[in-house]
Parts: structure tokens; sequence; C-alpha cells
């Protein structure tokens, strides 16, 4: 996902400095007027009429209402506990009952496509703009939620996102404006990565911590000589989070802003980058483009550079990843089960991963290393993180919904307070989880951690305001969580803001060239093939020898090139 990426359990550190879903109700307002006055924003407004009598105060909650919630991935263990939990909890003042619907990431975007065009009614949908959001909001499927927010009446809203993280999480809608069309879901403006590895089996080999590449080394090739049936690095089949994020941490890569190139995923194949210099776009490429309309690009980017594939291909070889890794299903349950020494995974997914680690080897102990030089060294700004101060998840409510009020009053609960945030990120308090102090917890004694309720916050619940870090999270891990809440770790892009709308040129980027182009790469990000220099000049031949594809490459340069300027003619001019 945009780094998508994207999952994880609770972390630390409510990061003050950014805490500054479609309006067509339920009663028929308008998507683009005020909620109305009988909204059911916070437990206080639920209801208006009185009994009459002792309960004259109380208000009468609404009446119920079932919302459809569509997610992505699996359902998590022990999930209709806290549904039933909360509709408990709040049957007298939300009164809602919820459908969650989870569907495997394979299939999630077409299916929500799907349910849009049918006019299927869906209350609530996780969307990303790595995933269909900028397309739905270009062709007016989501409800324009501005009126929601820093409004009294939903204060749980008005209090977890304040204005300034609203204002560089808005997109342009149909009438040209920028608007607010979901609800922001994200911890820090970035994913501390890290490797994963069995400090057990280092202490084994007479090792320190890895704290270095050449530690890293050393262990691989211990693994390799003393535990013959464990793979010393498995990596994710999709090639994300592989051997080219080790292989490249410690070198001091060439700055792409210090060169003026930003980069813009405009679907899930096809990334372009582009020129700005004095909010002038000087050129565009997208991958697959032809190498000689990469010429004019500033060294060391105007020419291809095979040697990262070539030391995975080396690492292959070694045996430090499998010899077939694109069959390898589950990199983490692999890791889990002792059957690999090390991962890469974000550092927010070190509770689950030390729960699935101690569930498959009650002895191991795991162990983190820092891969990346420049965040090591708490580097700031780093080079390496650079950010449109944008999150990349994001709760929509379609239009179809018909339910606008009675979602938000859901998504305003959530945020209303720390305990009700803290039921569907961590689960039932004292049955799943401990608190310890008012930002930390820990599991309670007992508990089966691999049968345990374990949340994606990042579907539902992540907000700057409320973050509790694991108290099984090192010691040392915290200063960098602050290195990662910090906002002057992070290069704000000069594009940011800027929101591609595929609708001109979706013919051209359901090029199925674009999927198979990504596909035959894979092979080469996997280490799977010999000679990846030579290999990967052929497929750059085969790319430019056909026609149709530098043709839809062609078309999409010009849009992205147009809109890109028409955005930054927009902006207003540095101060």
């Amino acid at each position: 996902m945009k780094n998508k990426s994207v999952k994880t359990a609770s972390v630390l550190l409510a990061v003050v400095m950014w805490i500054s879903l479609l309006a067509a109700c339920s009663n028929g307002n308008d998507a683009q007027n005020k909620p109305a006055d009988n909204s059911v924003g916070s437990e206080t407004n639920a209801g208006k009429e009185t009994n009459g009598d002792a309960n004259a105060d109380k208000p009468e909650p609404p009446k119920q209402t079932t919302l459809n919630i569509m997610l992505w991935g699996d359902k998590p263990n022990q999930f209709d506990d806290v549904v039933a939990e909360f509709e408990k909890e709040t049957k007298d003042t939300l009164n809602l009952k919820l459908k969650f619907t989870f569907t495997p990431q394979a299939d999630y975007v077409n299916k929500l496509k799907l349910k849009l065009a049918a006019g299927e009614q869906v209350d609530i949908a996780f969307d990303a703009p790595w995933m269909n959001m900028n397309t739905f909001i270009a062709q007016d499927n989501y409800t324009n939620l501005d009126d929601y927010f820093n409004n009294d009446k939903w204060p749980g809203l008005k209090s977890a996102f304040g204005q300034g993280y609203l204002e560089n999480n808005q997109f342009t809608g149909k009438d040209g404006k920028l608007h607010t069309y979901g609800v922001p879901l994200g911890h820090y403006l970035g994913e501390l990565a890290v490797m994963f590895y069995r400090k057990d089996l280092a202490t084994k080999y007479g090792m320190g911590e890895i704290a270095s590449n050449d530690d890293m080394i050393k262990y691989f090739d211990n693994v390799l000589q003393n535990d013959k049936n464990v793979i010393p690095l498995v990596v994710r089949n999709d090639g994300n989070y592989g051997a080219s994020a080790l292989i490249d941490g410690n070198k001091d890569l060439p700055s792409k802003p210090d060169a003026g190139i930003w980069d813009i995923s405009l679907a899930p194949n096809i990334i372009a980058s582009a020129i700005v210099k004095d909010k002038q776009v000087v050129d565009v490429t997208v991958n697959g483009d032809k190498a000689a309309n990469v010429a004019g690009f500033p060294a060391p980017f105007n020419g291809k550079d095979y040697s990262t594939f070539e030391a995975i291909r080396e690492w292959h070889d070694k045996g430090y990843i499998e010899k077939e890794p694109i069959v390898r299903k589950d990199a983490t349950g692999t890791f889990a089960a002792g059957k690999a020494a090390a991962m890469i995974e974000t550092m927010a997914n070190f509770d689950s991963i030390n729960a699935q680690l101690k569930a498959g080897v009650p002895s191991a102990e795991l162990g983190i290393y820092l891969y990346q030089n420049k965040t090591r060294d708490k580097v700031q700004p780093n080079p390496y993180y650079i950010s449109d101060f944008r999150i990349w998840n994001f709760l929509c409510i379609p239009k179809t919904s018909g339910n606008a009020d009675r979602a938000m009053s859901f998504i305003n609960w959530l945020f209303e307070n720390q305990d009700n945030h803290d039921l569907f990120e961590l689960g039932i308090k004292g049955k799943h989880w401990e608190p310890v102090g008012d930002d930390k917890f820990k599991y309670p004694v007992g508990v089966d951690l691999a049968q345990n309720y374990s949340f994606n916050g990042y579907l539902l619940t992540w907000s700057p305001k409320y973050i509790r870090l694991s108290d099984s999270i090192p010691d040392q891990m915290v200063d960098y969580y602050k290195y990662m809440a910090d906002e002057n770790t992070y290069i704000k892009s000069a594009i940011a803001g800027f929101a591609f709308n595929q609708d001109p040129v979706k013919s051209q980027m359901a090029n199925p060239d674009f999927a198979k182009m990504f596909n035959e790469e894979l092979a080469y990000k996997l280490g799977m093939v010999g000679n990846p220099a030579a290999g990967l000049a052929l497929l750059q031949s085969k790319w430019e020898g056909n026609g149709r594809l530098q043709a839809d490459i062609q078309a999409i340069k010009d849009e992205l090139k147009k809109q890109l300027q028409a955005f930054l003619d927009q902006q207003p001019a540095a101060q």
C-alpha cells in the first residue's frame, strides 16, 4: 500500500502536534447541508423525547438501525464479542447493530466496486487513495463529510481531528473544491520498518544484538551453518519488505527530493515520477517508459541501475533467502513457526509478531534491527521519509448508504474517549487486555495470544489522539517512536495534496500489460532469475517495443502533467 501497506496493532504516544463519511442523512438531508438537528453525534444528544416521568431527563434512544460496514482482510478472533459489547453498551444511546463484512484483500477492491455500482447499501467502507478512493470521489460516489467535523454536535470527531489534520487530508470534489470525503485513519506520517530476528538464536551463535550490516550478514551465515532447516530471511512473495530493503538500507542513496523528483502512485501497478522546479512540471515518467525518455532526468536518475537486483541474486545463491520465495504465502507465519530466522515488517506489528512467535516457539526471544542507517541515526530530515502529510487509510460513506448520520454517530463514538476507542482497537478490557498507565497496555496472565483478539487498527481505529504502546515494546525503541512522531523527521513533498483523477485515462490505465510488467519484474525482486542485469535489460526492450503499452504510457504522462501543473498553479506563492 503506498507503504501499504499496510497493518498493525497499537502503538504509543499521542501526537499532539497533529491533533490540532456521506452527508446524505437518514432524514433526507442533502449531502451539502449540515447534519440535522436530530443527529446522533454523541451520547448526550442521542434522543430528544422524554417519557414525562422520572425518566424525563433520559433521552429516548433513536430507532434501531443496522449499519453495513465493509473492511478488508480476515475477521479477527473474538470480533463478534467486541461488537456485542459495543451494542450492549450503546443500546440506550446509539441503538445500532453493526454488520461487518470482512473481504479477502485480493477481492476487496472489486467487491466494493460491484456493490456501489449495483446501488447496494454500504454504510461505511474502508478505502484509500491507493485503492478506489480517488476514482470514487471523482465519480461522486462518496459523501462530502465537511459538516461533521469542527462541529459541536459531533464532539468525538471535533476532538480527534483538528483543522490542520483535516486540511492535509482533503480531496478535490466534482465542484473543483477541496472537501473531506473520508475519516483519516493514522498514527504517524510514516512507518518504521525493521528487521525482526530471533535474538535467542543470535545468543546461541555467541553474538550480541544485531546493530550493523556486518552483524546482520554474520547472523545469516550462522543460521546457514548451524540451523540448516531454518531460512535466514523469509520474504513476502509480493516483493515488498524483501531483501532489497536490507541491501539498500545501509547505502547512502541519492536523494530524489534534492533532485526535485517526486514519486506518485497512480494505481497499484503504475508509479510515476515528476520533476518539479519553481512550481513548474519539467518532466514526468511512468514505469515501463522508454529509457530515452528519462535521459533528461538528473543523474543518477537518468539511467537504469540493476545493482540491487544483482545483490538480491547473490543472497539467493548464498541461501539467505529461499530458492522460490514466490510460493511462500505467509512470511509472518513461517517466521512465527520457527522456520525462519528473520523477516521485515513495521515496528507497529511488534506485539502481533511477538505473540505469534511465542505461541509457535515458546522459548524464542524477538530481536529488532533498524536496518535503515539514517533512521538508526535519527537523521532529520530523513531523505527517505518523504511525506505529503496525508494519511493513507480512510473510512468513507457511500452515497448508497442513506444512513450517513447514524454511520457517523458510530465513528464519532469511536473517537469520543479512550475507552470507546480501546474497545475496538484492543478488545474488551480485562478480557483481551489490561491498561498500563494512560498510554500502555499488557495482556492478562493466562490469555492464549494465538486466539486472543487482535485488530488491524488502520482499518477503523487509528488516530493520533489515541495511541497505546504495549508494555512489551523494548525501552530503546521508545525514542524511535518519538522520532517517527516528529514532523521534522519528514520532508514535505512539493506536490503534497495532489490527487490524480484516473477518469480521463481509465482505459489506458486498465491496460493489462502494467500488471504483466509487475509480475515479470517480481521474479527478479525475489532473486529467482540469474544474471538479472541482462534479463531486466531484455524486459526493458520488450516493454519499449510494445506499441500499445507505450501509447498508453504517453497518454497517462500527458494527463498527469496537465493535472499536476493545474494543481501547482492553484497553490499559493511561498511566503
